[in-house]
């Protein structure tokens, strides 16, 4: 009889506005999630255009480490394998940062470029759904960063990381609560400015539909199931497919709501709530500013792309 070695593994995302964590359970070539979570650490916050991480945000995110480092004790892990994106690689203090974790917890942090990052949501997201024979544009919206890729089912196309994560467009913008006229026109704007080059690699390899990846447009998902329909059909599926009136019409009312009136939105975790109205305004203008119909979540993205590099599907 053939045994199947078996291991843990975890993965930590260390991402703009939330730390991520993944514990996966190895059984030779096969894995099978057997834990995850996020803590809201916001790294970013406050120190985006400063170019720091700010000593509010260094302790907040000390603290997230040390919880996960717990967690994966908790379920004895043999690897752990730890990523950072945006707000640390632009931050001056980013390696005071990857010292004093490395001091404290012995855990090792791999501060990734911009393109690394794309190159891992795309492994995250072809692990979640079928990428299609004609190009797909996947669309990652961060605290710092957000990543474009166009990739069809074979390889990716083409791919950049951009500096207009939501965290980080906050607070350029400054937008009022609720979102004014003037305030969608700045950002509309500015994307028009800072988005260029996507769009002119969008009509070169003509795009078919778009793919979100997690975080914003998971809340989307959550919202729309929980809140239009009474349900949540996302519990356990790596897919899930939008329709654009659902779309549409969830960000009218994110648009014109307040802090106070979002708190009450089913399927809205705390750490979006300020910042979802945003995150969903850049969304609704990267579709109909391409005349997007085929819109697909994939709840997939950096961690399980970096699972798909350690030998297993």
């Amino acid at each position: 009889m053939a045994f199947l070695l078996m291991s843990i593994a975890a993965i930590i995302d260390l991402g703009s506005n939330t730390f991520n964590l993944l514990i996966v359970k190895k059984y030779g070539s096969i894995y099978r999630t057997i834990f995850k979570t996020k803590i809201p650490a916001k790294l970013g916050a406050g120190g985006f255009l400063q170019k720091t991480i700010t000593p509010e945000a260094f302790k907040r995110g000390v603290l997230a480490i040390q919880a996960h480092q717990m967690t994966i004790q908790q379920y004895g892990a043999e690897d752990v394998y730890a990523f950072a994106t945006s707000a640390m690689r632009d931050a001056d203090n980013g390696s005071d940062f990857v010292k004093e974790i490395a001091s404290l917890t012995g855990i090792e942090i791999n501060v990734i470029s911009g393109d690394r990052e794309a190159e891992l949501i795309y492994k995250g997201v072809g692990s979640a759904l079928e990428i299609g024979e004609q190009p797909e544009l996947i669309m990652d919206i961060g605290g710092g960063s957000t990543e474009f890729i166009i990739a069809d089912n074979k390889e990716v196309l083409w791919k950049h990381s951009f500096d207009l994560g939501v965290s980080r467009l906050f607070e350029r913008l400054k937008p009022s609560d609720p979102l004014t006229e003037s305030d969608l026109v700045q950002l509309e704007a500015y994307l028009d400015e800072q988005l260029a080059i996507l769009f002119t690699a969008v009509s070169q390899h003509e795009v078919s539909a778009l793919i979100g990846a997690s975080g914003s447009f998971d809340s989307l998902a959550k919202m729309i199931e929980m809140s239009s329909k009474g349900s949540n059909k996302l519990a356990g599926a790596t897919e899930y497919t939008f329709s654009f009136p659902d779309i549409d019409q969830l960000n009218t009312k994110l648009v014109s709501s307040t802090f106070e009136e979002r708190e009450n939105i089913m399927g809205l975790v705390p750490y979006r709530i300020e910042t979802i109205p945003l995150a969903s305004s850049f969304i609704h203008y990267i579709i109909r500013k391409l005349s997007l119909t085929k819109i697909r979540l994939s709840t997939y993205s950096l961690r399980e792309g970096v699972v798909s590099e350690l030998g297993v599907e």
